[in-house]
């Protein structure tokens, strides 16, 4: 452990799961006991609950909260909330990771995600301690793709933020090509460490009984199912992916079924768009799934279609190719690192929902391909991907290293 005894970590989530208790992604969770098994004592400083019931403590890891700036920010419109957010979070939050540090005297600060940046940059240099980031994608901030304004509404607060000098960059491989946003923004490369993102690959030898599952979850066991695994938002695209399916061959969506899993704010328009395009009778809806389940979910379906805004190379399409299915998607940002076409499965030009149609009905009518691409899926994760100890493990090193820096910052 060395020089690393207490770690003060400032977290916009005050839940460690992205879809509610159990479910969405467990990367705090693996964190969280990598860190406390190494001795780790940690502090976090999370959002007051908003309603819900309070995130419960647990030994070696202790909690503070500030003000829930993003709960009391929901009465503004979109558009005045998304501007001002950025500007307004290191005001309210300030005194309160000021107070935190002079009580917990961290050996490290560490941020999660990018509004963290700026108060514990400030602080940081205050105080003599070395600072760093976890940042678990960058969104659009290297898409090329874009429009001059379109750079400029979804990128002004990550470029804001990187203005304040780090003595770490902690950011994942979700997709979104962060290593070279981070580098386009000037951050020096010796401060970037870009890790990929944690996967559980035992679940690549769970073995199901497949009409079983599918019973259980409420599937039907006679059809060829397309599933899907997102937060239900506008930047999942979930909609494009109904409409590709509602575009399919009738001999293929005579084969097939289409499970949307997980939740959130588009569920309802998503029910009734499926309804209107005529497929409501195979599209079914599990809601958010607990992540021990997941595993049997996804294998006990057989095409897993990846249709985001953002990046194909996030956890569910990572999963379900762990799962040995094979994957459909949007070619967008760095999606073809691993969903290479016709190897690991299908890519399809960003947006294109004629082709993702073709797509999914070769995957439905073509057992012997789905099976070549499912097996390539399955080999590519084995030989590929990382487990979260080793990943979690690399966390803990490179923060025991800056722990020991004689000149932080």
């Amino acid at each position: 452990m060395g020089n690393l005894k207490r770690l003060l970590i400032l977290s916009i989530w005050n839940d460690p799961w992205s879809l509610g208790e159990g479910s969405g992604v467990p990367d705090e969770r693996h964190f969280i006991r990598t860190f406390r098994d190494a001795g780790v004592e940690l502090h976090f400083l999370i959002p007051e609950s908003a309603g819900g019931s309070p995130r419960r403590e647990e030994p070696g890891v202790h909690l503070h909260t500030y003000g829930n700036l993003f709960h009391k920010a929901r009465i503004l419109p979109s558009p005045v909330r998304r501007l001002s957010i950025p500007y307004l979070y290191t005001c309210s939050v300030y005194g309160d990771v000021r107070r935190t540090v002079e009580l917990v005297k961290p050996d490290v600060l560490l941020g999660f995600s990018h509004y963290a940046i700026e108060p514990i940059s400030r602080i940081g240099r205050q105080k003599g301690i070395p600072t760093a980031v976890k940042l678990f994608g960058v969104m659009f901030l290297a898409r090329e793709d874009l429009t001059g304004f379109q750079r400029w509404w979804f990128n002004f607060d990550q470029k804001k933020a990187l203005k304040h000098p780090l003595d770490r960059y902690i950011v994942m491989n979700d997709g979104t090509m962060g290593d070279r946003a981070l580098a386009a923004c000037g951050i020096p490369a010796e401060k970037i460490e870009f890790l990929p993102n944690g996967m559980t690959m035992e679940w690549a030898d769970i073995e199901i009984a497949v009409p079983r599952e599918r019973v259980e979850f409420g599937l039907p066991v006679d059809r060829t199912l397309i599933v899907t695994v997102s937060r239900l938002t506008k930047l999942k695209r979930v909609d494009l992916l109904i409409e590709a399916v509602s575009r399919m061959s009738d001999e293929a969506k005579d084969r097939a079924a289409l499970v949307i899993t997980g939740d959130g704010t588009e569920r309802q328009g998503l029910e009734e768009m499926s309804r209107a395009l005529g497929i409501g009778g195979m599209t079914h809806f599990t809601g958010a799934v607990p992540y021990d389940s997941m595993p049997r979910l996804l294998k006990s379906c057989d095409i897993f279609a990846a249709t985001s805004e953002l990046t194909n190379m996030s956890m569910p399409p990572c999963e379900a190719m762990i799962c040995g299915l094979p994957v459909a998607a949007f070619d967008v940002a760095g999606t073809s690192e691993g969903i290479r076409d016709d190897e690991t499965g299908l890519l399809v030009e960003n947006g294109d929902i004629r082709a993702m149609a073709s797509a999914l009905d070769m995957l439905v009518l073509d057992p012997v391909l789905r099976d070549k691409l499912g097996r390539g899926a399955a080999a590519y994760a084995a030989e590929n991907f990382m487990s979260w100890d080793r990943r979690t493990t690399r966390e803990l090193r490179i923060l025991e290293k800056l722990a020991s820096e004689s000149n932080p910052g």
